[in-house]
């Protein structure tokens, strides 16, 4: 029998779930999978009402499986994930993925809150530090090794809806430390529900994946580069209409919606 197990740093709390116990996802929320793990964002609130992914409700915390045993972590009242994904990778190299979503803070604004999962509970592991205002937001890219130092790091853009900073972080002693930016970019459109208005994208004669996103005025599509820790344009198109979606074709094509049409941009130097 699974037994409940509690756990709290900071007001937030997580216990081990009773076998079969149910924790609904929240309905536009995604299941990440990364090997024997799943996860996904529940507990519905509306505690911060600031709606950038198109309604006030938010998750108040979420679940973490393996072999059919669930792992819960719940926020206390000052903070919300404002997110629709729980993204699993392993940062700090010991086999087993962490948790990274992005938490609210309700008078702070948004941060990067990694989490560890461990065999009876997950624990804070490291955060971003807070935009700190309210209602203003963040959306990570995604995790790889952006730098070719062979250490994965976070990638997010920084008030995609503002000054869009398109910035990578590393995990180090307990902490997420910011290692480069470039600013003037966007990977979100305010009120839409798709978080992945920018794309990692792995080209052959490139030894670190790359990412592209639209300019922040979506009127261009850029392709950066952090080989080094040193941001630099590889390439950069101008769209006639504004960038609405993106999304990656056979991993060297990009398809662009916009409200003239379809357009595809080939990646390949």
């Amino acid at each position: 029998m699974a037994v409940i197990a509690a756990w709290a740093q900071q007001g937030e709390t997580q216990a081990q779930s009773r076998r079969g116990e149910a924790h609904p996802p929240l309905p536009d929320t995604e299941i990440s999978v990364s090997g024997p793990f799943k996860a996904w964002l529940i507990q519905p609130t509306t505690r911060y009402n600031h709606a950038v992914l198109g309604d006030s409700v938010e998750a108040g915390g979420f679940v973490v499986e393996q072999s059919r045993k669930r792992l819960v972590f719940t926020l206390p009242p000052d903070a919300v994930f404002e997110d629709r994904r729980v993204r699993l990778a392993d940062l700090d190299g010991d086999g087993v993925p962490e948790a990274i979503i992005v938490k609210a803070y309700l008078e702070r604004g948004a941060a990067i809150a990694v989490y560890r999962i461990l065999e009876d509970r997950i624990e804070p592991l490291a955060e971003s530090p807070a935009i700190g205002i309210r209602n203003r937001w963040l959306n990570p890219v995604g995790i790889a090794d952006f730098t070719g130092s062979g250490e994965p790091m976070i990638a997010a853009v920084i008030t995609p809806h503002l000054a869009g900073s398109l910035r990578l972080y590393r995990l180090k002693a307990g902490a997420l430390e910011e290692v480069a930016r470039i600013d003037g970019y966007t990977n979100h459109i305010l009120g839409s529900r798709d978080l992945d208005l920018g794309r990692i994208v792995r080209l052959s004669r490139r030894k670190s994946p790359l990412v592209l996103l639209p300019t922040r005025d979506r009127h261009a599509l850029a392709l950066v580069s952090f080989d080094d820790a040193n941001p630099r344009i590889v390439r950069q198109w101008t769209i006639n209409a504004r960038i609405d979606g993106l999304r990656i074709e056979q991993g060297f094509r990009a398809r662009l919606t916009t409200l003239s049409g379809v357009l595809l941009i080939d990646l390949v130097e």
